[in-house]
């Protein structure tokens, strides 16, 4: 009973895990040869389906910039935005930003995409970047209001 019971358990474990495997290893088919962006994808795709819990996460590799990308809805009815999974260990430039609003984004959209820096110890930082710019505030921040502002950042 008792290597019964382990065997039945082994087998509960995997089946729970096998369907993340499986989606490893569709990334890997992709055509994508460097691994470490394959993984990151990978963990960036569990993050944003079981931690931020969003809908329609698709993955797609574009050989014109040897690059995966994600894309996902925010509600079921919003809009996909892009994610580019960054490992930590590897940088991304502005020029590769710039292509990836001009050519991963649909037209007509404000150009933003969401570099995702994947850690190998399983952490993800997501930075929003559009190509928009935000007016000034038509008159400057009193001393007072600038004052609480600082001491938010401070905090």
């Amino acid at each position: 009973n008792f290597i019964i019971s382990n065997v039945l358990d082994i087998l509960i474990r995997w089946i729970h895990v096998a369907p993340s495997y499986k989606i490893l290893k569709e990334i890997r088919q992709l055509g994508c040869e460097n691994e470490a962006q394959c993984s990151a994808a990978y963990r960036l795709y569990i993050h944003l389906c079981e931690e931020r819990h969003l809908w329609d996460v698709q993955y797609y590799y574009s050989q014109q910039h040897n690059q995966i990308y994600l894309t996902a809805r925010k509600q079921q009815d919003s809009p996909p935005e892009v994610y580019i999974p960054v490992p930590t260990f590897e940088g991304v430039s502005m020029t590769d930003i710039d292509r990836y609003q001009t050519e991963l984004t649909t037209p007509g959209d404000s150009a933003s995409i969401i570099i995702a820096f994947c850690d190998p110890s399983s952490s993800v930082l997501l930075y929003k970047l559009t190509n928009t710019v935000k007016p000034l505030e038509e008159k400057p921040l009193s001393k007072n209001k600038l004052a609480k502002q600082r001491a938010k950042v401070n905090k």
